[in-house]
């Protein structure tokens, strides 16, 4: 009898184990879903949202320099020009 029950722990025990074992599996596979779904949907997203800011603000950028340029032109030759 006493071993009877020592071996309904043991496998009480073992199946404890292996349930904790199979939500650590699950875990691991929605962690799994998750780092797949950041590396080719939402990254790939935000570096394509990266290179249109970036060039966005480059073309700003430049449409700036030549207004600034295109007044400071226009500055001097009214100065000429009094």
């Amino acid at each position: 009898a006493r071993r009877f029950l020592d071996l309904s722990r043991g496998l009480l025990k073992l199946a404890e184990v292996e349930a904790s074992i199979h939500r650590l599996a699950i875990e691991i596979e929605k962690t799994k879903r998750r780092v797949n779904a950041l590396e080719h949907i939402f990254i790939p997203r935000m570096e394509a949202a990266e290179r249109y800011i970036t060039m966005a603000l480059e073309e700003r950028e430049r449409e700036d320099f030549f207004r600034r340029k295109r007044i400071k032109t226009l500055l001097e030759r009214r100065a000429e020009g009094l």
